[in-house]
Formats: structure tokens, sequence, C-alpha cells
């Protein structure tokens, strides 16, 4: 069992992914968006080549995803005031403020799978591109050059740490030594969370929710007893529209936010007033007529004080649908979060974080329910990776 993982190469966990998609740093936010909006997938990559002209073999691509999109447009007053202005710049600004957490590694097809793990875990990175096979004219399937690869002109993969996770649990027994125990008897548990209570202004998780980006986790939610209300979770934002869901940040508190998100295809009309009458109040107008663009809502509708059903809402006429997401993401409430005990097996903490589709599971007290800490993606696979040192499974080949 243990050779068949030893002899596995990131291309065989490639199989069927589809390819992801690189823009020029010149692109504008605006068409960035456009882009996510009209894929599957809950990201975009952006060309991280050196300004010089310098080819370099290591850094490959920067992944931007609607949340790192928010955190920009939130993160700064005059981006609030002006956010129009701030969706046509170059996406090149994007890089700059996601920082070396963003920046995705290529690698050679052929890597071991182990090897994958370790960079993955050297360089604290969330994911891999991986260049895909092309076709010649012969119709035969070639590895792509390093030459073509540092050009660019070569279709990549993406390789998640959710996804070797997912690999890893399809030989479950392999592990049992560590499977089943406790994540808290394998020190997996990080105190160290992002949270906010549920009465903070949402901008107040804008910086913690730029900072879970780069851990692959979420910011929590919680009461004024520490209970675990819910979360905002970057892989959800991937679903929402950047000018409406920053109007809601801007405007709400995090609590409203996160209420906000989970109704955001229906939201009722008192919460979409109360957006607006915020925004009003601290001269936001341009965000204001964002949102209602983005909504394709009359200004005046939204003003009334007449009150209408969800049914009369513009917004539940206008149709929206869900997009769902064919990568590590799909749809899913800001409630409906990953959460387990101290004393659950490791075994039971993968099985959630892969029914959920996340990198993270939060950790609560059984009892009262308050928020412990946090697993990440990367500490179960650095456990595991430890499983598959030749001292561990020398006995099993």
């Amino acid at each position: 069992m243990a050779s068949n993982i030893l002899s596995h190469v990131v291309s065989d966990l490639c199989i069927g992914k589809p390819a992801v998609r690189v823009l020029p740093q010149s692109t504008p936010i605006a068409a960035a968006l456009a882009t996510l909006r009209d894929g599957a997938d809950p990201f975009v990559f952006v060309d991280a080549a050196p300004s010089d002209g310098k080819k370099t073999a290591t850094v490959s691509v920067v992944k931007v995803s609607v949340a790192e999109i928010l955190c920009y447009v939130c993160g700064d007053s005059g981006n609030l005031g002006d956010p129009a202005a701030a969706l046509s710049r170059p996406v090149s600004v994007l890089t700059a403020a996601v920082g070396d957490h963003g920046v995705t590694r290529r690698v050679d097809p052929q890597m071991s799978l182990l090897d994958a793990i370790d960079v993955l875990l050297a360089n604290n990175s969330q994911s891999l591109v991986v260049p895909l096979h092309v076709r010649t004219g012969r119709k035969k399937h070639h590895h792509v050059s390093a030459v073509s690869a540092a050009s660019g002109a070569v279709n990549y993969c993406l390789l998640t740490q959710q996804d070797i996770v997912r690999h890893l649990f399809g030989s479950i027994s392999l592990f049992s030594r560590v499977a089943a125990l406790t994540i808290s008897s394998l020190g997996l548990i990080r105190r160290d969370v992002h949270a906010v209570n549920v009465d903070d202004d949402a901008l107040d998780a804008i910086p913690l929710l730029r900072r879970s980006i780069g851990c692959g986790t979420a910011v929590a939610v919680v009461a004024d007893d520490s209970a675990l209300v819910g979360e905002i979770c970057p892989g959800v934002l991937g679903s929402c529209d950047v000018e409406s869901v920053s109007a809601a940040f801007a405007a709400l508190s995090a609590g409203d936010a996160m209420t906000y998100i989970d109704c955001y295809f229906s939201p009722p009309e008192f919460l979409l007033r109360s957006i607006r009458a915020r925004l009003t109040d601290k001269g936001l107008y341009a965000m204001c007529d964002l949102m209602d663009a983005a909504y394709t809502t009359d200004g005046a509708t939204l003003s009334s004080s007449a009150s209408s059903s969800d049914e009369e809402s513009p917004l539940a006429r206008s149709g929206r649908a869900r997009r769902m997401s064919s990568g590590s993401f799909r749809w899913r409430s800001t409630e409906d979060v990953a959460a387990c005990h101290a004393e659950n097996s490791l075994v039971a903490v993968m099985a959630q974080a892969l029914a959920h589709r996340v990198g993270h599971v939060w950790v609560v007290d059984e009892i009262t329910g308050a928020l412990v800490g946090v697993v990440s993606c990367a500490d179960v696979l650095a456990v595991l990776r430890d499983h598959l040192r030749p001292e561990c499974y020398s006995d099993d080949l």
C-alpha cells in the first residue's frame, strides 16, 4: 500500500482537472471579476513574471479570488469612496496586496507526490500549478518544456492541499497508527484563530479575512460568550459579487454581513434599505450606486419606505442562479461550518473537512460550544507526511 503512495507523481492527481486561467498583470480588476463570474472556479491567476523580464523557475502565478478583491476594495477608505475607480485599476495592484501568501509555485509534472507535499509545507502554500500535457501535430503527448512553460504559452492545472488530503484519505488504512488518535493528542489545534464578534463592524473582519486566506482558513463569527455562530469563508464569497458584498461590509455588522451573504441571491428589502441608509450616512454614495447596478435595481425602490414581500423584491425578480464550483469549493451557507471537538479523531476531522470542501475545521468546546481553535489542512498534511517517512512506512513495504 505504501509503495503505491510513494510511486505517485503530481500529474497522477491532475487527471481530469480543468486548466486554470492566467491573466496578464495589465488586466483591469473589473475584467478579472468578469472572468470569475463567467467561469466555474472561484479564482483566477495573474502572471507573476518579474517586471525586469528575468525568468524564474519557482514563482509562477498569483492566485486571486473574490475574497482578495473584497479585501482590496474594503481595506482602503479611498477605494470605498470610489469603488468604480478601484475596480478599473490593473490587477497587478492585487498581486502586491496579496503578498507572498498568494504566490503559487509551478512544479514539474513528474515531481513525486511526497516532494510536492514538502514544497507546499516548506513555502506555506495552499496550492501548486502543474503544466498540463500538450498535443503535437502527430497527436503524441509530451510534457511541456521549461522554455514554453516560462513563456506562459502553456496550460496549467491547480493542485491544492485538499486534493492531496483527499487522495491520501483514499488510503487511510495506511495511516492507521495516527488516524485514530485525537487531534488534541496530535497537537493539531491552533489557538490563534481569526475571529470577530457578531456585533463588530464587518470592516473589522477584512484584515482578518486577508490573513485567513493566506492560512487556508476563514474568519470565525462568535457571540459574546465566544460560542461559534458562523464564519466568513473565502470559498462562500466566491459565489458573490464584489460590488454588492463590499457595500454590505461597509454598512453592516459582522453578524448582519454574514446574514446578507446567506440570503445573497434574494435578500429581504429591510436589509437592503438598512445597507443603503448606512452607506448614505457615511457619505458612500458611489458604493450605493454600485450596489444598485450590481443588482440591476432601481435606487428609488430601495429608498422607498413602502414595504414589500420577498416575491415583490426587485432582487427576487432578477432571478440570479447560484454559481456552483467545479473546484475545491461549493455553495454553502456561512452557518454551515465544519466543526469538531478536541477529542475527535484525526480521521473524523479529515472526513469533516472533505465533506465541506474546506481547508479548515473549527474546534469548539463540547459543552459550551465556545470556539477553542482550528485545525488546518496544512497541519493535517504535515502529520500524514511525517507518517510516510522511511522509518514509519518501512514495515509496510
